[in-house]
């Protein structure tokens, strides 16, 4: 043991001394959410202002009844005189509808009348406005279709033959987790991230500076060696995503996502427990980040090798948003893919289910140690050891 504290003592000092290293492999873990977020907010911030829009209208004086329908709703107009085209790419103005002079007569000859909406549908603000304008100007048409109805002595139930009611039974919580999944890829990736750099410097980064040879020459087992350099890759993997979960948590609190219609925070429970669950998988990353390390012959190769194991969070993350699995028991007993919907869970304010934890915690501890296992036994080839 107290060989195993030397060589662990050894790799923290050295690790802790490339204090640029660390920090850009810190930074993903801490900015990423906190970028995700933003725009998130950035989305919100834009659906919020969309309601406060005004409309400019051309020929508001030939629909009367249209604009005090439209203005009961929460729509601001404004007389508009111009080219429509080029005040809504200059974006001065979003939406805008014009009224034919003809309206005021065709309507009341119960002829159907066309009234246009100008919009750019690839700037997200003037395409929200349209949507909201067009559907409070469909509901007048159908209401007015209704009263033509009634004038005749027909009942519009006679042409609504079918009542659409939909319950929505999600709740604010589980809608932020589903708005929020992408935050789960982001903090899976921060155990990798967090870890790499370090991962490389005890293998590939030695083995290249022939720092590994003289360390395998003193009487210490390979066990010891390895484990010693374990633990310190699986540290920073392990306070990488720490530092994701608290910055996903503090950026939750600082901004507001009403818009959206949720507003998801993470409690301080929320926050343990969605740390404890990614413990596990940081060990299990260090491992896997070690072993490739090993077998590359230069700094720079294993750096290659490891850019794209870290994109191994993405598989399960992708497999369940885009297929839209219902969570099952087998899938906590898949690594990485049981953290993230023990992740799912949590986020969408159900617990942490005891069962799932356990399995997904046991599952990924025990992959871990066995590519440990195979980690220390390389050590004592020659060929990984000189790179052969």
């Amino acid at each position: 043991m107290s060989r195993f504290k030397a060589v662990l003592k050894k790799e923290l000092v050295d690790s802790i001394r490339d204090r640029r290293a660390l920090m850009v492999a810190m930074l993903p873990a801490i900015l990423g959410p906190v970028f995700m977020i933003l725009m998130l907010s950035s989305a919100a911030e834009t659906r919020r202002q969309t309601e406060d829009l005004p409309l400019g209208v051309m020929g508001r004086e030939h629909a009367p009844d249209l604009m005090a329908y439209l203005e009961d709703n929460g729509i601001a107009l404004e007389d508009f005189e111009g080219d429509p085209k080029a005040e809504i790419q200059g974006k001065n103005i979003n939406v805008i509808l014009s009224v034919p002079a003809e309206y005021g007569e065709k309507f009341a000859d119960f002829e159907p009348v066309t009234v246009e909406l100008f919009a750019d549908e690839s700037l997200e603000k003037s395409d929200n406005a349209l949507r909201r304008v067009n559907r409070l100007i469909t509901t007048y048409n159908q209401n007015i279709g209704r009263y033509r109805l009634m004038l005749r002595g027909v009942s519009p139930t006679a042409v609504t033959p079918l009542n659409i009611e939909v319950r929505d039974f999600s709740t604010r919580t589980s809608r932020a987790g589903q708005i929020l999944a992408t935050l789960q890829l982001l903090m899976l990736m921060a155990a990798f991230f967090g870890g790499a750099g370090v991962a490389i410097d005890t293998t590939a980064g030695e083995r290249e500076r022939s720092s590994l040879e003289p360390l395998l020459v003193h009487p210490v087992s390979s066990l010891a060696i390895m484990g010693g350099k374990w633990i310190t890759v699986a540290v920073y993997a392990t306070l990488a995503s720490l530092m994701a979960v608290v910055s996903t948590a503090f950026t939750l609190d600082m901004i507001s996502l009403e818009a959206l219609g949720v507003d998801p925070k993470l409690t301080p429970s929320m926050q343990m427990a969605i740390f404890a669950a990614m413990i596990p998988m940081a060990f299990l990353a260090s491992s896997a980040q070690m072993l490739v390390s090993l077998f590359a012959k230069t700094f720079k190769e294993a750096q290659t090798y490891l850019g794209m194991l870290t994109l191994l969070p993405a598989l399960p993350v992708m497999f369940t948003m885009f297929r839209d699995v219902k969570t099952a028991a087998w899938m906590y007993s898949v690594p990485i893919m049981g953290q993230q919907q023990l992740m799912t869970s949590v986020m969408r304010g159900e617990g942490m289910p005891a069962l799932g934890f356990a399995t997904a915690a046991l599952v990924t501890t025990a992959a871990a140690i066995l590519l440990f296992v195979v980690l220390t036994r390389l050590l004592r080839s020659e060929r990984v050891v000189y790179g052969g």
